[in-house]
């Protein structure tokens, strides 16, 4: 099966992120180069892999846990 690929967030919102995760200010993120935005957006798309990979592995675990607690 082909993997599903995300349509790019629009430019406000990678903006916006940037800021939040990075606690920079519109101002301080407008003096980062090209090339350190986009090594950053690389860490933050890793992050969501690595955080969606686990809710993931968290749903197939469900449902394989007995009454009592215990694994099945």
């Amino acid at each position: 099966m082909r993997a599903m690929r995300r349509s790019r967030a629009h430019p406000s919102l990678t903006q916006f992120r940037l800021c939040k995760e990075f606690g920079w200010t519109p101002q301080q993120l407008n003096r980062q180069s090209a090339k350190t935005i986009e090594e950053f957006v690389v860490i933050l798309n890793e992050m969501d892999r690595q955080a969606e990979e686990e809710v993931e592995k968290a749903k197939r675990g469900v449902g394989h846990v007995g009454c009592d607690g215990s694994s099945v």
